[in-house]
């Protein structure tokens, strides 16, 4: 049994399972068992490529030098030219598209939405219970105007966790919108149950989605309530909480077009 047939041998079959995988890697299927076959026998193919560089070293040297004049062959400048015009474009993402072009084969997979949320926080001074409050709102709610605070048992006003003290409003022709003072007349629910009711937060609500850190006096037998305006449509939502064992509350309304998802967070 020859070694050097051996190592030939071999060598073809790491190249035909490598040229296999290469071209599914090309087009982009990433299947977990193409990767690591992919990996195997190309380490398999490094490792039995230097054992056939060792056998025919004298072989190689004759491609690269004339035996009788000793100058380098031509053959060996253009594989060399050819290893550094692909090096240098691989280097500079030159061929970058050509890599890339196998990606239209490629199924395509849905994109994750990244949602992103501004936190804010109210009743700082407060001694109370900390909760934190995630508001989701919906594509149609366009600087929307919110206000959320806590109810008794008898849907009486108890204090406010969530009171801006400004409000945006769109400008026909600008990009930048219009500060105005907030008004508890802007929300019907708000100003039967409290008109005079004082803001707890310097800023106008915000335009996309967030995290509201604030506290609060009371866990049982109470409401927490909130209204969105936007443009046209207003809306209330609460949730009782009455199972203080529980972790998360789900505000709910009775149309729940404005917003995607608000929660209560102990």
């Amino acid at each position: 049994m020859k070694r050097k047939n051996i190592i030939s041998l071999t060598i073809a079959f790491a190249f035909f399972t490598l040229a296999i995988s290469g071209l599914l890697l090309y087009f982009k299927q990433k299947a977990h068992i193409v990767e690591i076959g992919h990996t195997i026998f190309g380490l398999l193919f490094v490792g039995f490529a230097i054992f056939h560089v060792i056998n025919n070293w004298q072989s190689l040297k004759n491609y690269s030098k004339d035996r009788t004049s000793g100058k380098f062959q031509k053959e060996l400048l253009v594989a060399s030219i050819i290893f550094g015009v692909l090096l240098i474009g691989v280097g500079t993402n030159i061929l970058e598209p050509v890599a890339e072009a196998g990606r239209v084969f490629a199924k395509k997979r849905e994109q994750v939405k990244k949602i992103a949320f501004e936190e804010i926080e109210t009743n700082k001074s407060l001694k109370g219970t900390p909760i934190s409050i995630l508001i989701e709102k919906n594509k149609v709610a366009k600087m929307p105007i919110i206000a959320i605070w806590l109810e008794d048992s008898t849907h009486t006003f108890v204090e406010p966790i969530f009171v801006p003290a400004k409000i945006l409003v769109e400008k026909q022709g600008e990009e930048e919108p219009e500060i105005k003072d907030f008004s508890s007349s802007l929300l019907p629910t708000l100003m039967a149950k409290n008109p005079t009711i004082k803001s707890n937060y310097d800023k106008a609500t915000p335009k996309d989605n967030f995290i509201l850190k604030t506290q609060i006096t009371q866990q049982q037998k109470c409401f927490i309530v909130m209204e969105i305006a936007s443009e046209t449509k207003t809306e209330r939502y609460q949730t009782p909480l009455n199972n203080v064992e529980n972790n998360v509350f789900k505000l709910k309304s009775e149309t729940n077009t404005l917003i995607n998802k608000a929660l209560v967070i102990f």
